[in-house]
């Protein structure tokens, strides 16, 4: 292989495969970065509700650091752009240098057949070198190399032609990158000076709210109550419905039971039946067969479930089934929101030394926006003793938690499909805030909610 070909080979293997890794490397971080921005806005806007009320609050101070969280997100997400534009930068000047030397080649190439053509160039030379054949067939071919050291010599003015413009093309693309890597390091500029200013304002209003320390105490213990309650009623409301969905399922095992004995619903015994009348049906008429023809063969009992694990029916379970195979895809409850309390036990954000127990998350969103079932189940509406509402959804022995809304679309026992909209989040009008509280059930044991939704 001569060096022209190496040149070229080496050339188009390392601006592919950069190129290709890069462009999907660059796909992704400005599909973050569109992301992140987004999300800014949207702190931005719920701030703005927020500040609607003149005195400092904790709405706002959760708002601010989640932004001042996203901001961070932002400068880093620039800072790997920069990097990845920088390597690239430098695999163009590679490109640029090999092109160059590439052209420099063509040139020489050239600058040899102009120098042949030029001793062959009179009329005589060229008829001398075809008469000086010793047969009809050399002077042909002969003939057909000078033709073809003419196309050659064409050929070669295009390839010039050719890599002349790809490296025009290459220089071009390197300002183009130099300029966008300006561009983006003045907008990291930008970002870092917005993320001091939002640092300073999330300083000063700690300050103005830790000034308010008892009023925040009360608020914190207010919260913490209505949190326990609200757990009761959770709780409260899906033991029952273990306990029924365990009737339910103990109460077919004793018609099963009845029907393989030989008795009849509807003629020996009905719905209104109880449990206890129904086995002494079924102890009489096994008792009667004893004395006759051979006894139906009694169904074999049903293993019965855990106090604490929900009996399914064959549709609770389809239900069940795919809301469990849909974990890390289930839509949001809301449709924009940003979490500003996470699940589990963490500090307070304002009084560090309250420790803050969370069964779910809380969503921080816009005024006016419907909280959304994240799968299809059974709505049973909780009475909340605080004041507002709440809605539980049963997904077979699965249940989701939608709390603190203002109202309510739907009753006990509605079916709901996934994305529907169930009710109205408050909007506080104390400090403006807007926020929904979620949390994810597997029959008792609560479950962090956020592995189940899918990634924004």
């Amino acid at each position: 292989m001569n060096r022209l070909s190496s040149l070229l080979l080496s050339g188009v293997l390392a601006l592919g495969l950069t190129g290709e890794v890069s462009a999907q490397n660059k796909k992704k971080l400005l599909e973050q970065k569109s992301k992140i921005q987004s999300e800014i806005e949207l702190a931005n806007r719920i701030l703005k509700e927020t500040r609607a009320n003149v005195q400092t609050n904790s709405g706002q101070v959760e708002a601010l650091a989640q932004k001042i969280d996203l901001r961070e997100r932002l400068v880093a997400t620039m800072e790997r752009e920069i990097d990845l534009l920088e390597g690239e930068i430098e695999e163009s000047q590679k490109a640029i240098s090999e092109r160059e030397k590439i052209l420099e080649l063509r040139k020489a190439e050239y600058a040899d057949m102009i120098q042949h053509a030029e001793r062959s160039r009179s009329p005589d030379t060229r008829l001398l070198f075809l008469l000086s054949a010793e047969s009809f067939a050399q002077a042909y071919r002969r003939m057909e190399y000078m033709k073809e050291l003419s196309r050659a010599r064409k050929r070669q003015i295009e390839l010039i032609e050719t890599e002349r413009k790809a490296l025009e093309t290459n220089k071009r693309q390197l300002e183009e990158q130099v300029a966008l890597k300006q561009r983006l390091r003045n907008q990291r500029g930008k970002e870092l000076a917005a993320l001091e200013l939002d640092r300073a304002q999330s300083e000063k209003a700690l300050q103005q709210l830790t000034q308010k320390e008892k009023e925040l105490q009360r608020q914190i213990s207010e919260k913490k109550a209505q949190q326990q309650k609200l757990e009761k009623e959770i709780q409260k409301a899906i033991a029952a419905e273990i306990r029924k969905a365990k009737a339910a399922a103990e109460r077919k095992e004793i018609e099963d039971h009845a029907l393989a004995s030989g008795l009849k619903k509807g003629k020996d015994f009905s719905a209104k039946t109880s449990n206890a009348q129904l086995e002494k049906l079924i102890a009489a008429r096994l008792k009667k067969a004893e004395t006759g023809t051979v006894a139906p063969t009694p169904a074999k009992p049903a293993e019965k479930p855990a106090s604490n694990v929900m009996a399914l029916t064959p549709e609770g379970k389809i239900v069940a089934a795919g809301f469990s195979k849909n974990k890390g895809a289930l839509p949001w409850p809301v449709e924009r929101g940003l979490v500003v309390s996470n699940f589990g036990s963490h500090p307070h954000p304002i009084a560090k030394n309250v420790v803050v127990n969370n069964n779910g998350i809380d969503i921080a969103t816009e005024s006016g926006i419907d909280a959304k079932s994240v799968y299809e189940g059974e709505a049973i509406v909780i009475q909340v003793p605080y004041g507002n509402k709440a809605v539980l959804i049963k997904h077979g022995n699965f249940f989701t938690v939608y709390d603190n809304l203002a109202e309510v679309y739907v009753k006990n026992g509605d079916k709901v499909k996934a994305r529907q909209a169930i009710g109205k989040v408050f909007t506080d009008p104390a400090d403006g805030s807007t926020r929904l509280h979620f949390e994810v059930w597997e029959n008792d044991k609560v479950q962090n909610p956020v592995p189940w939704l899918s990634k924004k």
